[in-house]
């Protein structure tokens, strides 16, 4: 992951100060401020018009426990401001790119209309991904092949498949290496994620003389494209809304859809939020598989910030739901004796949702 913080690095203007010696400048990422019917309709990206280095004012709405409300060009967006704001105060602004959602630097009040900033070729190549990524994109991870060669009944077994297809996805690819750094990582997980697998890849085609492949979307352009751009824009996407989304097999012929999204209180803390606090989150989880006996069941998980577990299971067939309810007390049992609380527990065919 690539935290917004350093993202800050990349560009080639270093941060101005304001009266008091404060820092202005720097990246400050926006959240479009939408109703629940807005949220629903695929909306087309805010300022999408606007150029890299196009100067903006902000009028600040509200501002409420660390969050401005700024009205933006006629679009009004929420964004965590360096310093104080109230109310009617005016901002000067800078449009840095989608990475996805819209970046603006904030500029001091007295600096010339004609300092324009110098992206470096990073920040340039970001932009440039991520302005290919398609409106609400779902990043979605799809192995090579089956996580497992046969079927298995082993709880454990199969929970250590579906977390390393996880973990070693290369999403969290910079904070392992971080914690390899430490000691607290090892070199042969790292060596299994993709960002070892498809350098090492390059190299062994380089060195072979074979030609790079275009990427389809860019093949008119005659444009090169390294493998490693796609699961970039899939960082990027998941830094930005923590959600994602595995399609796979876990053995030859069963396949598992499974969808992982983290909810996070919009008024806490953007450190905490980026160290993970576990105390103002939730993960919500749905898995959809088809077996042979139960058809197509979806599963639908939610871990609150206390660690407590609500599970709801949806069965495409009607006949299937008693089965699932006469066997709750097994899965019940087996959670228990795991050691994970369970808050609710329900099966409702899918005629019944709400």
């Amino acid at each position: 992951m690539i935290p917004v913080q350093v993202l800050a690095r990349i560009l080639d203007v270093p941060p101005k100060l304001d009266a008091l010696g404060k820092p202005l400048s720097g990246l400050t990422p926006t959240q479009p401020v939408l109703n629940a019917t807005e949220r629903d309709q695929a909306a087309p990206r805010a300022f999408e018009t606007m150029k890299v280095g196009q100067i903006l004012t902000g009028l600040v709405k509200a501002h409420d426990k660390g969050i401005s409300t700024v009205e933006i060009a006629g679009q009004t967006v929420a964004m965590r401001l360096p310093h104080p704001a109230a109310a009617g105060d005016t901002l000067r602004l800078r449009f840095a790119g989608h990475m996805p959602q819209a970046v603006f630097m904030l500029e001091p009040p007295g600096s010339a209309a004609g300092e324009s900033p110098q992206l470096s070729q990073t920040a340039r190549m970001l932009s440039d991904i991520m302005q290919r990524v398609p409106d609400r994109a779902l990043p979605t991870l799809t192995p090579p092949g089956p996580l497992l060669g046969q079927p298995t009944t082993q709880v454990a077994e199969l929970a250590l498949a579906l977390r390393t297809a996880l973990v070693r996805s290369g999403l969290f690819y910079e904070s392992h290496l971080a914690n390899w750094a430490v000691g607290l990582d090892s070199l042969d997980g790292l060596m299994q994620e993709p960002q070892n697998r498809l350098a090492a890849a390059e190299a062994a085609r380089a060195a072979a003389g074979t030609p790079m492949l275009l990427d389809a979307a860019e093949a008119t352009g005659s444009k090169l494209l390294s493998p490693m751009h796609g699961l970039l824009t899939q960082q990027l996407q998941v830094l930005e809304s923590p959600q994602f989304a595995w399609y796979g097999e876990i053995w030859p012929g069963q396949e598992l859809e499974w969808q992982l999204r983290r909810e996070t209180d919009p008024t806490q803390d953007h450190a905490a939020t980026a160290d993970g606090d576990a105390a103002h989150s939730e993960w919500q989880s749905q898995l959809k598989l088809t077996l042979p006996q139960l058809g197509t069941l979806t599963v639908h998980i939610k871990l609150d910030a206390h660690q407590a577990f609500s599970i709801r299971m949806v069965p495409e067939h009607a006949d299937v739901e008693p089965l699932l309810q006469q066997n709750q007390g097994r899965l019940i049992e087996h959670m228990a004796a795991a050691g994970c609380t369970l808050q609710a527990l329900t099966v409702q065919h899918r005629d019944g949702d709400a």
